[in-house]
C-alpha cells in the first residue's frame, strides 16, 4: 500500500479514536447533568404586530430566554452566530420573536416559501411546545428566513410526527443587514392547554444551513434528538389563559367539474358542507363534519410494486390528520396498523367513497388521552352504506410508562361486522445506563369478524437503544392467519417475524464529519416456524462529509422461500422454490444548501433465480424561493428465466411562490404499469390563516395508438372559511 495511503489511513484512524475518548469523556461529564433550562414569559399589555422585524416596544422590553448552545458539528460550545429568542403572551395568542444574528446575511439559504415546505435545503428555526408539560407530546412550528410556514403534532417522544397538520396561527420573517429576524404569534385557541398549570415545556432550534450547524435550547446531549420532548426545558408564568368559546365552525362551498373524454359524460357537481371543533375542555376538543369534500387533497406518489404484498400510503386528508397521533397504537409503523384512517372514504382501487357525516372526540385530560370517531358513508354503486369507528385509550404513569387500548367497529368494504380489540404497554427512559435512552414496547390485538373464526390474533414486542454513537433495535410478533383488521392495514398474515438491528456512527474531526456502519436482520417464519424470508442489510461503509455530501454503500443477502407461485408482472411468473440472491446498493447525495442538489442510487444483483438493476435519479433546482423545480426517474430492468420486462416511474415538479400565501403547485407522474401520465395542478391562497380558497385541476392520459390521449379531467373549486368564537 502507498505510504500516503497509510498516512491518511492513519490520520483517520487516530481520529475516530481520539472522537471515542472525548465522547467517553463527554457521558462521564453530563452523565449527573438532568438540569433543564428554564425562562419566564412575559405578559404584554401592547402586543406586537406581526411583521417580523421585532422593532415593538414589547419585545425590547423583553429579556432573551438564555442563549442557545451547538449541536453540530461541535457539542457544548458557543454557537458561530448569536440566537435571540424572546416570549410574550396575552389574553389571545403567545408569541414567540427570534432575532437570528449573522456575520453574512448574504450567504443566508432561503429558498423555500410555500406553506408547510420542506425545508431542509434550507435555514431554519424549529420549535417544540409541550403545553400540557407531560414531556410527550407537543406542537411543533418551523419558519425560514423567506416566510415558509410549516407545523406538525408530535405524539410519544417523536414516535409520531403528524406534518400534514395544519394549524391557524401568524408568522413573518424578513432579512436584513443583522442577518434576519422572525415573528410567531399562536392563537390561544389553536393550542390545546391546561389553564391551571402556568408551566409548558419549550424548545427552540436554530439550522444555519452553509455550516451545517445546529444550536439548541435544551436537551444537549447527541442522545436527545430534537423531537424527545422530555428533553425540552421549562417557561413559567402562563397565568390566565383561557380559549373563549372554544368553537370553530369553517363552512365551506365547492364546485367540481369531470368529463370522460372516452365515454364524452361530464358531470358539474356543487357542494357546500362545514366542519366543526368544540373544544369541551381546554384540553378535550369534539370534531364534527357534514358532507365531507377533500378536494384540495394532493395526490400519492405512483409506485410500482415489484413485491407479493401491499403498498402503504399515508393519510392526506385534513379532517383525519386532526389529533392523528393520539389514535396511533405502539411503535408499529407502517408495518401493521390497527386503525388505518385510509380505510374511510376510500375504496381499494383508491376512489372516493362520500362521508355524509362524521364525529370525532379528541384530546388529553390529566394522564388520559383519549380518541373516538364514528363516520357514516354513503352508499355508492359498489359498496353499501357503512357506519364505521375507532377508540383509542391511553394513559400515562408517571413519566415513563403508557398503557392503552384500541377497538374498531365496521367493514368499510362490505355490510357485514367486524371488530378489532388491542391493548399495548410502552416504557421509556433517558437514564438507563446513566444517560442513555432505551424504549420498550408491548402489545397484542385480535380481530372478530363473520366469515373467520379462531387464528385471528397479532401480538408482538420491541426493545430499541436510540443513542447517538451506539444505536440498536430488536423485535419480535406473530400475526396469525385470520387475523383481518378491516379498518387497518396489515401486509402479510400467517408469520412470525423477528426483526434486529445494530449500528455505530463515529465521528471524525477532518473533512469527513462522520462514517456510518449499519447492520440489520429480518427474519419471517410460518407459525410453523419453518423459513419463509430472510433479509440482511449490511451497510458497509457510509461517509458524511464536513460539505452535506452523502455516500452509502450496502450489501443485502437475502433468502425467499415461495410456497405459491408470484406473478411479478404480466405473463411473468416466478415458480414455487427457494431462492438465495445477493444485492448491492451505492447511493450518493448531494448537500442540500447548493441551489441543485442530486440524490442517484444504483442496485444490482441476483434477483429470485434471475437479475434486477435499480436505477434512481432525482434532480432538484432551487434558483430562489419563488421557484423550486425537480424530477425523478427510477427504473428496473428484471431478467428472470420466465421473463425479462422493465419498470419506468417518471414525476417532475414545478412549484412556484408569489407570496408565503400564494403557491401553485404542479405535478406530473407516468408510469408504465398503468401506461399512463396524471397531471395535478394545485393553485392555493391563504386569505388569512383558516381562510383558504383552492383550485385544483387533475388529468389523465392514457397510450392509444402509440401516443398519449386525455381520458379523464377534473377542475374543482373550494372555498374554506374559519369562524372562530
Amino acid at each position: 500500500m502507498p505510504r500516503s495511503t497509510l498516512s491518511t489511513h492513519s490520520r483517520i484512524a487516530c481520529a475516530v479514536l481520539r472522537h471515542l475518548s472525548a465522547l467517553a469523556l463527554c457521558g462521564l461529564v453530563h452523565a449527573g447533568d438532568t438540569e433543564r433550562p428554564s425562562a419566564r414569559v412575559v405578559r404584554f399589555a401592547i402586543p406586537p404586530v406581526v411583521d417580523g422585524r421585532l422593532e415593538d416596544p414589547c419585545w425590547i422590553t423583553c429579556e432573551p430566554i438564555g442563549p442557545l448552545v451547538q449541536m453540530e458539528p461541535l457539542i457544548g460550545v458557543p454557537a458561530t452566530e448569536r440566537t435571540d429568542v424572546r416570549l410574550g403572551y396575552d389574553e389571545d395568542h403567545f408569541y414567540i420573536g427570534v432575532r437570528c444574528f449573522d456575520s453574512s446575511p448574504s450567504e443566508i439559504v432561503a429558498t423555500q416559501m410555500t406553506r408547510d415546505a420542506e425545508l431542509n435545503p434550507d435555514d431554519r428555526i424549529e420549535i417544540v411546545i409541550d403545553t400540557f408539560h407531560d414531556r410527550r407530546n407537543a406542537f411543533f412550528f418551523q419558519m425560514s428566513p423567506a416566510g415558509s410556514k410549516g407545523d406538525a403534532l408530535i405524539a410519544r417522544n417523536g414516535g409520531s410526527f403528524n406534518k400534514p397538520w395544519d394549524g391557524i396561527w401568524e408568522g413573518k420573517a424578513t432579512i436584513d443587514d443583522l442577518g434576519w429576524s422572525m415573528e410567531i404569534a399562536l392563537p390561544l385557541k389553536t393550542l390545546s392547554f391546561d389553564p391551571s398549570n402556568d408551566t409548558w415545556g419549550f424548545n427552540i432550534n436554530r439550522v444555519i444551513k452553509r455550516k451545517l450547524e445546529n444550536s439548541r435550547w435544551s436537551g444537549l446531549s447527541r442522545d436527545a434528538s430534537f423531537f424527545h420532548i422530555h428533553a425540552a426545558g421549562d417557561v413559567s408564568g402562563l397565568v390566565g389563559l383561557q380559549q373563549g368559546i372554544g368553537l370553530d365552525v369553517v363552512p365551506f362551498v365547492s364546485a367540481n367539474w369531470s368529463s370522460d373524454r372516452t365515454s364524452d359524460d361530464s358531470t358539474l357537481l356543487g357542494s357546500v358542507g362545514f366542519d366543526a371543533f368544540y373544544r369541551i375542555t381546554p384540553g378535550f376538543q369534539a370534531g364534527f363534519t357534514v358532507n365531507t369534500d377533500f378536494a384540495e387533497t394532493e395526490v400519492d406518489d405512483r409506485r410500482i410494486n415489484l413485491t407479493r404484498f401491499p403498498l402503504f400510503f399515508p393519510e392526506k386528508r385534513a379532517f383525519f390528520l386532526q389529533d392523528a397521533g393520539i389514535f396511533e397504537f405502539s411503535d408499529l409503523g407502517s408495518s401493521l396498523v390497527p386503525f388505518f384512517s385510509r380505510r374511510i372514504g376510500l375504496d381499494k382501487s383508491g376512489d372516493e367513497v362520500p362521508i355524509l357525516v362524521g364525529a370525532k372526540l379528541t384530546g388529553r385530560v390529566d394522564d388520559w388521552s383519549i380518541g373516538l370517531l364514528d363516520v357514516e358513508t354513503k352508499r355508492t354503486s359498489s359498496l353499501p352504506a357503512r357506519n364505521l369507528s375507532v377508540a383509542r385509550i391511553s394513559r400515562n404513569i408517571g413519566e415513563e410508562w403508557t398503557v392503552g387500548g384500541v377497538f374498531t367497529n365496521g367493514d368499510p368494504s362490505s355490510d357485514r361486522t367486524a371488530q378489532l380489540y388491542g391493548v399495548d404497554a410502552g416504557y421509556r427512559t433517558d437514564s438507563a445506563f446513566g444517560d442513555k435512552n432505551v424504549n420498550v414496547n408491548v402489545w397484542g390485538l385480535k380481530t372478530s369478524n363473520e366469515e373467520q373464526h379462531g387464528d385471528d390474533a397479532a401480538f408482538g414486542t420491541s426493545v430499541s437503544f436510540p443513542n447517538d454513537l451506539w444505536s440498536a433495535s430488536a423485535s419480535a410478533r406473530e400475526v396469525q392467519e385470520n387475523f383481518d383488521p378491516k379498518l387497518g392495514f396489515v401486509p402479510r398474515r400467517g408469520v412470525r417475524q423477528y426483526s434486529a438491528n445494530v449500528g455505530v456512527e463515529p465521528r471524525i474531526d477532518s473533512s469527513i464529519r462522520r462514517l456510518e456502519f449499519e447492520l440489520s436482520a429480518d427474519a419471517v417464519t410460518g407459525v410453523d416456524d419453518r423459513l419463509q424470508t430472510l433479509e440482511a442489510d449490511a451497510q458497509v461503509l457510509g461517509v458524511v462529509w464536513d460539505s452535506g455530501d452523502e455516500l452509502k454503500l450496502q450489501v443485502k443477502p437475502t433468502v425467499e422461500r415461495l410456497d405459491d407461485p408470484f406473478e411479478i408482472e404480466d405473463g411473468v411468473t416466478i415458480p414455487v422454490d427457494d431462492y438465495t440472491f445477493m444485492r448491492y446498493r451505492a447511493e450518493f447525495e448531494s448537500a442540500l444548501k447548493r441551489p441543485l442538489s442530486a440524490d442517484l442510487v444504483f442496485e444490482t444483483g441476483e434477483f429470485f433465480d434471475g437479475r434486477r438493476d435499480d436505477y434512481e435519479i432525482e434532480l432538484a433546482w432551487r434558483p430562489s424561493a419563488h421557484l423550486s423545480l425537480s424530477t425523478a426517474y427510477e427504473r428496473s430492468d428484471v431478467d428472470l428465466p420466465e421473463g425479462r420486462f422493465t419498470t419506468h416511474v417518471g414525476r417532475v415538479r414545478c412549484d412556484i411562490s408569489f407570496s408565503p400565501d400564494v403557491s401553485w403547485s404542479n405535478f406530473v407522474q407516468f408510469d408504465n404499469e398503468s401506461d399512463s401520465l396524471g397531471l395535478n395542478s394545485r393553485l392555493r391562497w391563504i386569505l388569512k390563516p383558516g381562510r383558504d380558497f383552492f383550485v385544483v385541476f387533475n388529468e389523465t392520459l392514457r397510450r392509444s395508438g402509440g401516443s398519449l390521449a386525455p381520458t379523464e379531467q377534473e377542475f374543482a373549486f373550494k372555498l374554506g372559511y374559519t369562524l372562530r368564537f
